[in-house]
C-alpha cells in the first residue's frame, strides 16, 4: 500500500487502485495493493513558484460535476497517443479507468485514472501545481509505479489521481504529470459524460442519502461520517461501522454461488444477496443490482451495504439491522 510524502496522504481506497505491469488480461485493479512506501517530495509539477491556489472555486471540479465525467473518455486515443501506442481503455467503475498500452519504445506503460480520490494532509508550504490545481506525487521505492494527484476540493479533500506503472522501473512520474495535466484541462473545457441507464445512481451522494436516525438505529447516534471517493460513505462508532457504496460491477445474483450469499427479500420488488460472517467479529453485507450498465450486459449499477462489529453483542442481529437500513434507502433511490 502506498502513502504520499509529507505534502499529501491518501487513505485506503486510493491505495487500492493499482496499475499492474504486464497486464494483458482483464484484472480487477481495485483488489491489487502495493506495499507501503514513503519517498521524498516530488519535483515542481507545474512551474508555480508560490503556494498553489486553494481548490474548490471551479464548478467543473466539484463532486456533482465529477460524478458525471467518463474517466475512459479522458483516456482517449488522441490523448494517449502522445505517450506511445494506446490499448483499449477499460472502465472499472464510475470514476475508474485503466489503459495498458505501450510507450514509444514498445515497452509497457499502464495508466489508471481515478476521479474523486479522497486526499488528506495538505501541506501549507506546498507549491506544486498541475493545470492550475495544487498537486502532489509519490512513487514506489523501486520506481515501478508513480502516483500523481491534483486536488480539486478541500471539504472533504478530494483529487484526481493518475497512477502509472510499467514493465521496467523508470521515470514514470513524468508521463503521469503530463497525462494528469491533459485530464485536468479536458475536464475544465469539455468533459466527456458517462453513458448510463435511466434511474442511474451516479448523481447520488451516499453520505447524505440516509437519514441520521436510520444510521443511529443501526450503529448508534455517536457515529462519525466520512466519504471515501465520490460513491462511498463510511459511518464509524465505537467498535462498529456501516458503509454504503454505489459501484459498477458484476450482478450480485450472478455471483451468489461462488460468493456463498443467500437471497433476501427487501420488499418493493428488490431481491438482494446477503452474506453473514463471524470469523473475526461479525459482519453482514447486503447487495443488489439497481439498474443495468449499458456498456456490459454482465454488469450493473450495484448498491452495497456493509455492517461490521469488532466484538459481537449478545442478541444483536447485524443482518436484520442492515436490512432495515436497506429498506429505508430503497424509497430514496431514482426510479428505473
Amino acid at each position: 500500500m502506498r502513502s504520499f510524502p509529507r505534502r499529501w496522504s491518501l487513505p485506503v481506497l486510493a491505495c487500492l487502485v493499482a496499475v499492474l505491469a504486464g497486464c494483458g488480461a482483464d484484472v480487477d485493479l481495485a483488489r491489487t495493493t502495493y506495499q507501503r512506501t514513503t519517498v521524498p517530495a516530488g519535483a515542481d509539477l507545474g512551474g508555480s513558484s508560490g503556494r498553489p491556489p486553494a481548490p474548490g472555486g471551479e464548478d467543473a471540479f466539484k463532486s456533482p460535476k465529477l460524478r458525471l465525467v467518463n474517466p475512459c473518455g479522458l483516456l482517449d486515443d488522441d490523448t494517449l497517443a502522445a505517450f506511445g501506442e494506446p490499448a483499449n481503455s477499460r472502465l472499472r467503475d464510475y470514476v475508474l479507468c485503466s489503459n495498458y498500452m505501450k510507450d514509444t519504445k514498445g515497452k509497457e506503460l499502464n495508466f489508471t485514472l481515478t476521479l474523486g480520490d479522497v486526499a488528506t494532509g495538505r501541506d501549507a508550504e506546498g507549491d506544486l501545481t498541475i493545470g492550475g490545481l495544487p498537486a502532489g506525487e509519490s512513487e514506489l521505492d523501486d520506481k515501478t509505479a508513480c502516483f500523481v494527484t491534483a486536488i480539486t476540493e478541500t471539504d472533504p479533500t478530494r483529487g484526481i489521481t493518475v497512477q502509472v506503472g510499467g514493465g521496467e522501473p523508470g521515470n514514470l512520474c513524468d508521463p503521469g504529470r503530463k497525462l494528469l495535466e491533459a485530464v485536468v484541462n479536458r475536464i475544465r473545457s469539455d468533459p466527456p459524460a458517462l453513458d448510463l441507464a435511466k434511474g442511474s445512481l451516479v448523481d447520488l451522494e451516499p453520505c447524505t442519502i440516509l437519514d441520521d436516525s436510520v444510521v443511529a438505529a443501526a450503529i448508534g447516534d455517536s457515529a462519525s461520517k466520512r466519504p471515501t471517493g465520490l460513491h462511498v460513505c463510511n459511518w464509524n462508532a465505537s467498535g462498529v461501522a456501516l458503509s454504503l457504496s454505489f459501484r459498477i460491477g458484476p450482478k450480485p445474483d450472478d455471483l451468489a454461488a461462488t460468493s456463498k450469499t443467500e437471497p433476501v427479500d427487501l420488499g418493493s420488488g428488490v431481491l438482494a444477496q446477503q452474506k453473514y460472517e463471524s470469523t473475526s467479529g461479525v459482519r453482514c453485507r447486503v447487495e443488489w443490482a439497481h439498474v443495468a450498465f449499458p456498456e456490459d450486459a454482465e454488469k450493473a449499477e450495484v448498491i452495497s451495504l456493509d455492517f461490521s462489529r469488532y466484538t459481537p453483542q449478545q442478541g444483536e442481529d447485524p443482518c436484520g439491522k442492515l436490512q432495515a437500513v436497506a429498506k429505508a434507502l430503497i424509497p430514496k433511490l431514482p426510479a428505473k
